[in-house]
């Protein structure tokens, strides 16, 4: 209609009704696109793409204890999933018999005190031939596992998997020795070479309501400021980039999904090179998990969350993700039903071998539309990434947490007034919800079970009685004195683990050396360590 707005991306964008050869003038294809598995790796990361390999199915999840967990893992992968992806590992720096822990164990995630949970989490399952995801980035849960893995015969270099894990800008950034996100870069280059040491996730950011521009730019701060660092501390950064993976998010807008991914790969592959100076093509790769949007989930009409997560799902692979999490269509009002997870694991296989997107490398490659949107999405992100950059680093950190606040409120506003449509939240509302009550039909775990707790606190309170005190007393000190000493913390922390002590035990150990208030504002072990 003459006259009527153009529509407009997240990131601000104005699409056109149609794109012409006239919208992607300036493009080089030699130097702006090469082939898939070339740099700057613009249309993939890989030669074949999924010919070669179909991305890991990882649904993310954690329910109440580790025995309720570990009852959903075995089950998912019985079903077809093919990677691990836990959510909830040291969640809290205080035990489940604290106060504190009132109402929350198993309410976020599984429930981790100390290395007996982390075991029974992975009994039956071979770690040692599935990838492991850990979606937080706690130190502590992270040492449990290689423990776990240890004590069943498993050798550190043999496991693969990824941990969340960004570096922070305490003290003199870039080159703080003290900062522990630097002691897992270290500790996994010479202990795990098939283990991602950072995953740093914007997914969550993402879903206060920021543009796809902002999710690149502030992703890929985070990632140049953590190589930086690394590199301060002697780190090369060939190797380090090997192992430097991004934790994504899929949103509603299709084709600016795929562009932004497509866009991502192509700005961290010249960021690496020309800023930090890799020169190793696999340095320079972006690999990227993806987790479909929560915030787009609705609890009204609870099953048009399967066509969302699956529009978010298709972007995700166009874009070339390597490992994808899927959405459960009931997370919006409850945690994953067993069925509504399976339905997003059947998801994920009916995309990999009924689509027909698999058989084809970046099949938008080429397309006006795509490639004019790519360039566009990266003209905005290196706008705000090179703001960033100009910035003091603690002023950066800043700066996304107010981007976010502002997009949240912007957001929230768009949907309340009707600008921004959500079917069946705002605009063809079903006064009956029959929907609903379907897909508590299909629940077989409560929203909370207040047993969880008390069952919790009985497993730490015999592991307690059970371990040896003078093995435990021995390594929260060794734990102290490494942490005194500016040490890389991961030994220790691995053997404080081992001797099971908890992941409160361990914060309070470090919280005592100069106290807390003094820990936190210098940026220690206590923040992150949980």
């Amino acid at each position: 209609m003459t006259g009527a707005p153009r529509p407009r991306t997240t990131s601000g964008i104005e699409l056109e009704p149609v794109y012409t050869e006239a919208d992607v003038a300036g493009l080089d294809p030699a130097r702006d696109l090469g082939l898939p598995g070339e740099y700057p790796f613009t249309r993939g990361s890989r030669e074949g793409g999924y010919r070669g390999r179909k991305w890991t199915v990882r649904q993310v999840m954690g329910l109440g204890t580790a025995r309720e967990t570990n009852a959903r893992l075995r089950h998912l992968l019985r079903e077809g999933q093919t990677g691990i992806s836990l959510t909830g590992l040291g969640y809290a720096p205080f035990e489940s018999s604290d106060p504190r822990a009132e109402g929350l164990v198993g309410r976020g995630g599984v429930w981790v005190d100390t290395l007996a949970d982390m075991e029974e989490v992975f009994t039956g399952i071979p770690i040692e031939r599935v990838s492991i995801n850990q979606t937080g980035n706690s130190i502590p849960a992270f040492c449990m596992i290689l423990a776990a893995a240890k004590k069943r015969g498993i050798p550190l270099d043999q496991l693969s998997g990824t941990v969340q894990n960004y570096v922070l800008p305490w003290g003199e950034a870039p080159a703080y020795a003290g900062n522990h996100y630097v002691d897992i870069i270290e500790f996994c280059a010479k202990n795990l070479p098939r283990w991602n040491h950072t995953s740093v996730s914007v997914r969550n950011t993402r879903e206060a309501g920021i543009s796809a521009a902002q999710e690149i730019a502030f992703g890929l701060y985070e990632g140049w400021y953590a190589a930086a660092t690394a590199r301060e501390r002697g780190a090369d950064v060939d190797v380090v980039g090997r192992r430097l993976t991004f934790f994504l998010n899929a949103e509603n807008g299709l084709l600016e999904e795929v562009a932004k991914f497509r866009a991502m790969r192509r700005m961290w592959a010249r960021l690496m090179r020309e800023q930090l100076g890799a020169a190793d093509d696999r340095a320079c790769q972006l690999r990227f998990h993806v987790q479909t949007s929560g915030v787009s989930l609705t609890a009204q009409q609870p099953l048009n969350n399967v066509v969302r997560a699956t529009i978010h799902a298709l972007a995700a692979v166009l874009g070339g993700a390597q490992s994808l999490s899927v959405n459960a269509f009931d997370e919006a009002y409850t945690i994953p039903s067993e069925f509504a997870q399976t339905l997003s694991v059947r998801t994920q296989q009916i995309i990999q071998l009924e689509s027909g997107l698999t058989d084809v490398t970046d099949p938008f490659g080429g397309s006006y539309a795509m490639e004019a949107l790519t360039n566009e999405v990266e003209a905005k992100a290196h706008e705000i990434l090179a703001t960033m950059q100009a910035m003091p680093a603690a002023a950066a950190w800043e700066y996304v947490s107010h981007q976010c606040r502002e997009a949240a409120y912007a957001r929230q506003l768009a949907v309340d007034s009707g600008e921004l449509p959500v079917v069946g939240l705002n605009c063809f509302v079903e006064e009956d919800e029959s929907e609903l009550a379907f897909g508590d039909s299909r629940r077989a775990e409560p929203d909370y079970d207040p047993a969880w707790r008390p069952a919790q606190i009985e497993r730490l309170a015999r592991v307690k009685r059970e371990r040896d005190a003078t093995t435990a007393e021995a390594a929260r000190h060794r734990l102290v004195d490494a942490y005194r000493a500016r040490e890389n913390i991961l030994p220790a922390a691995l053997e404080a683990a081992e001797a099971y002590l908890s992941i409160g035990e361990m914060v309070d150990a470090l919280a005592a050396v100069d106290g807390e208030t003094e820990l936190r504002k210098r940026g220690g072990f206590i923040i992150r360590l949980y």
